[in-house]
């Protein structure tokens, strides 16, 4: 539901969170750093088609910890609604105009241009002040994601809009669910990263080095596309049987067979996309090996490395 030429895609929030550790001086020591920031932990489960998690959380930093205990790649991403906005408003307004563009598409009756068209007139005008908020990236089933990210009080949908094998929405058949960000402040202070990813329209700077074990990954979100969704970051495992020209077609909602599980490599997280000068953190626990940070938006983005 991203990289749309006249309005964009779903919700979220984000900001990610992690743990690593290394030999080296002067790096953070990690393990201390989970203990000292996971004061407020948002528990989040994923099940196949539902989110089991509290309704309402206070503002400020939070740890996002979300295990997939379905079958099917899931992520969630938040979207704080404008204030006159109900939830219902968003299923039906977003909800319904996405599922009309993608079934023209997928039966044939347009072609990509003409299913941007369809989504353009539908989508409602106050979509355009949606804020996404970032959330924990894609997650195979049997993993576990946590993010950190600091949130600003408001009503928000959390959702996840990866495809069944019929071709419907997560989000259509019951994995979005409405959540109220309260005035309350958490104390909760960032965690400290050893790996920084900047992302900006026309590229992803990676600095540090990312370690066999606990990494924190902060990513930088420095700039925003004049028109659809933000950028953002996904990690997947590469080995001998990933394809990653097979990932990034996988990564285009719009694509038959696009966003639709079962995936062609195994997600390990990452972070949905925040508004310019927001940084979120996410945890991610390597071997050693190949993987890659891939982007959903701009379709196409990745970038692979090597864990020693």
């Amino acid at each position: 539901m991203k990289n749309i030429n006249y309005v964009v895609i779903v919700v979220i929030i984000i900001t990610v969170f992690a743990s690593c550790k290394s030999d080296k001086k002067g790096q953070p020591k990690i393990d201390d750093l989970v203990e000292a920031n996971t004061d407020n932990v948002v528990e989040v489960i994923a099940k196949d088609f539902i989110f089991q998690v509290d309704s309402v959380i206070p503002s400020g930093w939070s740890t996002f910890r979300m295990k997939n205990t379905g079958m099917m790649e899931h992520f969630f991403l938040l979207t704080k609604l404008p204030d006159s906005i109900t939830f219902n408003d968003y299923i039906t307004g977003v909800g319904t105009a996405f599922g009309k563009s993608w079934n023209a598409y997928k039966n044939g009756e347009v072609d990509k241009e003409g299913a941007y068209g369809i989504l353009g007139a539908n989508i409602p005008e106050w979509y355009a002040n949606a804020t996404p908020m970032g959330g924990i990236g894609m997650i195979s089933g049997g993993q576990t994601g946590v993010t950190t990210m600091k949130l600003t009080p408001g009503n928000y949908v959390m959702e996840c809009y990866v495809k069944a094998v019929n071709g419907q929405f997560h989000s259509e058949l019951g994995m979005i669910n409405p959540i109220t960000v309260t005035d309350n402040v958490t104390k909760m202070e960032p965690p400290v990263a050893n790996v920084e990813v900047i992302l900006t329209n026309d590229s992803m700077e990676i600095k540090g080095k990312v370690i066999s074990g606990k990494n924190i990954i902060a990513v930088h979100f420095k700039e925003h596309p004049e028109v659809g969704l933000g950028n953002d970051i996904h990690i997947v495992k590469v080995d001998e049987k990933t394809n990653m020209d097979d990932v990034t077609f996988w990564m285009d909602w719009l694509n038959i067979g696009g966003l639709t599980s079962p995936g062609p490599a195994i997600f390990l997280g990452g972070t949905h996309e925040m508004p310019v000068g927001y940084t979120a953190y996410f945890h991610c626990t390597f071997e050693g090996g190949d993987y890659a940070f891939v982007a959903e938006t701009p379709i196409g983005r990745f970038k692979i490395f090597t864990v020693e």
